[in-house]
């Protein structure tokens, strides 16, 4: 199995519509593929990881690489793996809440990182670190039985 872990600044004018089409089409597309992952968004950057098949996986990239929703994709992280991080999600979208929405919420500060609100292009390497974060997180919400708390930190897709 393959994991990829990349980020790119989206295009100008692309909305949280936009991004909820896009995880939509992208769930059904890997689920099809047998690929999982997990897609974030704040607004003004993707961060992604993909984990699957390894021809699957590299396929779907070189498709990402073509995409005009975004541009500067910078790889991050490209590992042979036995491990999926993000079981059951063919493809999860999060798109980060504006912090002004957030500062009532206290669960708002166990499950957000500061560097989420940061370009994660000025990150380099180190972004790639939110995607293995965020996986703890998904892990520990999900033996919780709370995944419904991720709805009140992001907007979920």
């Amino acid at each position: 199995m393959l994991r990829l872990i990349y980020t790119s600044v989206q295009t100008p004018g692309f909305d949280r519509q936009a991004f909820e089409q896009l995880c939509e089409q992208a769930s059904r597309n890997n689920q099809r593929l047998g690929i999982t992952g997990l897609l974030l968004s704040n607004g003004m950057e993707f961060m992604q990881c993909l984990e699957g098949p390894k021809d699957t996986v590299a396929s779907v990239y070189r498709k990402i690489l073509l995409d005009s929703r975004h541009s500067d994709i910078r790889l991050l992280v490209s590992e042979d793996t036995d491990c999926l991080l993000f079981t059951a999600w063919s493809m999860m979208g999060l798109g980060t809440k504006p912090q002004s929405v957030l500062s009532g919420e206290s669960i708002a500060y166990t499950l957000l990182d500061h560097r989420l609100y940061r370009p994660w292009k000025s990150l380099g390497l180190g972004a790639g670190d939110l995607i293995y974060e965020y996986a703890k997180v998904k892990a520990e919400l999900e033996k919780a039985g709370e995944m419904g708390l991720l709805s009140k930190v992001f907007d979920v897709f």
